[in-house]
């Protein structure tokens, strides 16, 4: 279906077929940017997940993107009729299909390369998922050595932003720890050692001011986070930033103590220091990638974790890790010039 020297081929107009959600999507970007390289004057499309619009609104790799909505049973179907005829209004030279589905057999394309097999086959749990997705590419366009996530911001994204902590009376040179206490209720460290964590911090540096970020339905974590805390140092931003306003953030942060969400890969794609806790899932695989990092875990018999099945130890693996080991993971950032690499602790 697609030539391995398609490098070689005068591809000019490319679909992409990227996934549902913003996390994931940030995953692929190390594989989007590859094609991105490649073929640097061709126009690239995209279809994604309604949770990842923010991935490609204003994203100068693409010129267009279309949103797959699934729906339940047939307006499934019928969502998918509508999308595969607004796509089929241009025929692509490539169409790329990061999701596995079945669309591309659908749709207009003079080459299609789709992974099926690489998928089923490939090494998922001590590989990262950005690495292992990248590899799928190396028979057609070699080797990637850099891998790292991208999030393009401009100008004016980091001007706003500057201009939003200015108003909340942060100066350039305060030091800014974002605390990411959301996710999955499995997933999360308690709001009580997150508070713990926050009043270490503050007692122990000066000019540290603690930005609480989350989803909209998440602000009432950030607001009982803030009042356990008590301190006028802590604002609580959950709800109230866009993606491109958190990315810009987490550029100009000194670190990110995070449970495992989203907003970790946006982290990494900012290059942001984090200490990432993680229970019932792999960091292995789904970690933060880059050297500006520490992962947080207990060791028990059933780490790593591939959530295959019902938990049957009630994720103890979360109620293992305590506010200490995470602050001594924080003061390490804070008070090092030296990055330590995952799992240092």
């Amino acid at each position: 279906m697609c030539p391995k020297d398609i490098k070689n081929y005068p591809v000019k107009k490319i679909l992409i077929i990227g996934t549902s959600c913003l996390g994931d999507n940030l995953i692929l970007s190390t594989s989007i940017k590859k094609i991105r390289d490649v073929f640097e004057n061709a126009e690239i499309d995209i279809v994604i997940g309604p949770r990842a619009v923010e991935f490609a609104v204003d994203n100068p790799w693409f010129s267009k993107y279309f949103v797959y909505e699934k729906g339940k049973r047939m307006m499934r179907i019928v969502n998918i009729v509508k999308l595969i005829n607004k796509i089929n209004t241009k025929r692509y030279d490539l169409i790329v299909d990061f999701r596995n589905s079945l669309l591309p057999f659908f749709l207009k394309g003079k080459f299609k390369m789709t992974f099926f097999l690489k998928e089923l086959f490939s090494e998922k749990t001590f590989t990262h998922e950005a690495e292992r997705i990248v590899n799928f590419l190396t028979p057609y366009f070699g080797k990637e050595e850099n891998i790292s996530l991208c999030f393009p911001l401009s100008k004016r994204d980091r001007d706003d932003m500057d201009v939003f902590l200015r108003e909340m009376g942060i100066k350039p040179s305060d030091r800014i720890v974002i605390f990411n206490p959301g996710g999955k209720a499995k997933k999360r460290l308690s709001d009580e050692k997150f508070a713990e964590i926050g009043k270490a911090l503050l007692k122990n540096y000066d000019s540290l001011k603690i930005i609480i970020i989350g989803a909209n339905y998440e602000e009432e974590i950030g607001k009982r986070i803030k009042e356990l805390i008590g301190s006028n140092d802590v604002f609580n931003l959950a709800g109230k930033t866009t993606i491109k306003q958190l990315a810009a953030l987490l550029e100009r942060a000194s670190l990110m103590i995070t449970n495992d969400t989203g907003t970790l890969h946006l982290a990494s794609a900012m290059h942001c220091p984090t200490v990432a806790i993680f229970g019932p899932t792999n960091p292995y695989r789904y970690g933060p990638i880059g050297t500006k990092n520490i992962v947080i875990h207990s060791n028990i018999s059933c780490f790593p974790c591939n959530e295959t099945k019902r938990c049957r130890k009630n994720y103890l693996c979360m109620k293992q890790i305590t506010s200490e080991e995470v602050i001594k993971a924080a003061m390490l950032f804070l008070d090092e010039k030296e990055q330590p690499l995952l799992f240092d602790i």
